[in-house]
C-alpha cells in the first residue's frame, strides 16, 4: 500500500497556471470596458490584490469584500474608473474560468495518482471561479473531495480549515496519511504542517526563504510522480 491515502492538492498555480490566466483575464476585463491595460497597471494590480488576499487569508476581511476592495484600491492607485469595481469585477471574474488553463500533463497525472490515491482540492478562491473552473477544464471528476475557502467562511492556513476538510473526507485516514501539495509556502506548507499533515512545495524553482519547511519539495506537480515512489 502507498504510505499515503489521500492526496490533497491546492489548485491555483499548482494544478493551473492562474498566474498567466489572471494578467489576460485583466488585459480582458480592460478591454471589455473599451479600455486599455498595461504592464504597469498589471504590476499594480499584483501589488493591491496579494494585500487585499492576505487580509482576506488572515480573517480581516470577507470574501465579498475581497472581490470589490482589490479593484477600488487598484483604480485609486491609477487614477482611473474603467467600471464600477462591483461590476467590473464581475467581468474579471467571469474571464478567469474562461481563460484559464491546466498545466501541461495535469489531466493525465491526475488520472494516474487516482488509481492509486484519494485525490481532493483544497483551494482559497471564489466559489463562482474555482468550481466552474474545475468543470471547464474536465477535471472535477478526478476529485472525491472539494473544498473551497468562500464556500465553508474560513481559508487556509487556518486550522479550521484544514479540520473541515479532514472531518469530511468520504475515506477518513489518519493525518500522516494525507499529503497536502500546494505552492503557497504559508496557506499550503504551513497550514499542513501546523494541522500536523506532510506536506510537498510546488516551488516553480523559487528559492524558499522562510523558516516554513515543507517534507518535499518539487519544481513543478509532474514530479510528484518521483516523490511517491522513492
Amino acid at each position: 500500500m502507498p504510505q499515503f491515502q489521500w492526496l490533497l492538492f491546492d489548485f491555483d498555480n499548482t494544478l493551473v497556471d492562474f498566474t498567466n490566466t489572471s494578467k489576460h483575464a485583466l488585459w480582458q476585463s480592460f478591454r471589455d470596458f473599451d479600455t486599455t491595460c498595461t504592464e504597469d497597471i498589471h504590476e499594480v494590480y499584483k501589488t493591491v490584490n496579494h494585500q487585499v488576499w492576505t487580509a482576506f487569508e488572515k480573517g480581516e476581511i470577507s470574501a465579498e469584500r475581497l472581490r470589490v476592495e482589490r479593484f477600488e484600491l487598484l483604480f485609486q492607485a491609477i487614477g482611473s474608473v474603467p467600471s464600477e469595481p462591483q461590476v467590473f469585477s464581475k467581468r474579471f471574474l467571469d474571464n478567469l474560468v474562461q481563460l484559464s488553463e491546466a498545466y501541461e500533463g495535469v489531466p493525465a497525472l491526475l488520472e494516474q495518482l487516482g488509481t492509486q490515491y484519494h485525490l481532493g482540492v483544497i483551494t482559497n478562491g471564489l466559489k463562482e471561479v474555482q468550481r466552474p473552473r474545475l468543470d471547464l477544464l474536465k477535471l472535477r471528476d478526478h476529485f472525491k473531495s472539494i473544498v473551497v475557502s468562500d464556500e465553508i467562511g474560513v481559508a487556509k492556513p487556518h486550522a479550521a480549515f484544514f479540520e473541515h476538510v479532514y472531518q469530511n473526507l468520504p475515506h477518513p485516514v489518519a493525518k500522516e496519511e494525507i499529503l497536502v501539495i500546494g505552492d503557497n509556502l504559508h496557506s499550503d506548507i504551513k497550514g499542513g504542517n501546523d494541522y500536523g499533515c506532510p506536506t510537498c512545495w510546488v516551488s516553480h524553482e523559487r528559492d524558499n526563504k522562510t523558516d516554513i519547511l515543507p517534507n518535499f519539495t518539487i519544481t513543478k506537480v509532474q514530479e510528484l510522480v518521483g516523490v511517491l515512489e522513492d
